[in-house]
């Protein structure tokens, strides 16, 4: 009888500090947008931006904007926001089906960021795998789209960031053929 009050006492504590454990480091790793409200009930305590299992804080949402020309150059369409939806549920906590198309699409556009910001050579980002990845990409986006060229913009969007600096662009691509038949540039 003491043993089974013991073992349930101790199992009560194991889920508790569990609980406890989850609750902090969930509320450690929330983005600094959804917590400012926050900051009053954590005694000051400065409370980072999102980085579950990564080294680079995801502090900013990242858009694919594109745009195409005519042949001669003389028609060019406006910006249009291409960035694939990324549904979430709660399920997305134990399974997360629908996830690889937008994660490698993310990471492609995260590792043009990285080459930009390491001043890597325009030509040397053009012919990169990511450029071609995100290319590919935009080509299965706009199949429909009139005109046989586009050019892709991507666009870092900050949420914490002051206002005057919120929407930053990374890299706009060169002229692309829609159909990869076709030449490009």
């Amino acid at each position: 009888m003491e043993s089974k009050i013991v073992s349930t006492a101790l199992g009560i504590a194991a889920i508790g500090a569990i609980g406890a454990h989850i609750a902090a480091t969930t509320l450690q790793n929330t983005p600094d947008s959804y917590n400012l409200d926050m900051r009053p009930y954590v005694g000051g305590w400065s409370v980072p931006g999102w980085r579950f299992f990564a080294p680079n804080p995801g502090n900013q949402n990242v858009h694919l904007l594109v745009r195409t020309r005519d042949a001669e150059g003389t028609l060019v369409s406006d910006w249009k926001d291409v960035t694939p939806p990324v549904h979430h549920s709660v399920f997305n906590v134990l399974i997360n089906p629908r996830s690889r198309g937008p994660k490698a699409l993310f990471d492609a556009m995260q590792q043009l960021t990285v080459m930009r910001d390491n001043y890597a050579g325009l030509d040397w980002i053009f012919k990169s795998l990511p450029y071609e990845l995100v290319a590919d990409t935009c080509r299965g986006l706009i199949k429909d789209s009139v005109g046989p060229r586009f050019q892709y913009l991507l666009m870092n969007y900050v949420p914490s960031a002051p206002e005057s600096e919120r929407m930053q662009p990374i890299l706009v691509s060169q002229w692309l053929a829609i159909n990869t038949e076709g030449a490009a540039g």
